[in-house]
């Protein structure tokens, strides 16, 4: 870690600092951008992906569940 000049107000800024504390500005050398995929957003698309596939098979067994609740309750009260 070292300190350095920043390029706008001339105060001393440590390299790993995402900015200036005084101004806002980067300090030279900085990465100026992110990476595009992160952990969390792998992690959000494995979610949604998941639950893309997960879901219509929840949706069919709860429908064949209340479908058997009928069928039994029709046939109880039929005869």
């Amino acid at each position: 870690m070292a300190l350095v000049a920043c390029p706008e107000c001339g105060h001393q800024v440590s390299t790993l600092a995402k900015a200036c504390p005084q101004c806002g500005a980067p300090p030279p050398g900085a990465r100026t951008s992110e990476p595009v995929i992160t952990g969390g957003l792998l992690g959000k698309l494995a979610t949604v992906l998941g639950a893309w596939l997960v879901m219509p098979w929840v949706v069919r067994l709860l429908t064949f569940i209340a479908a058997m609740v009928m069928f039994s309750v029709m046939f109880a009260f039929s005869r």
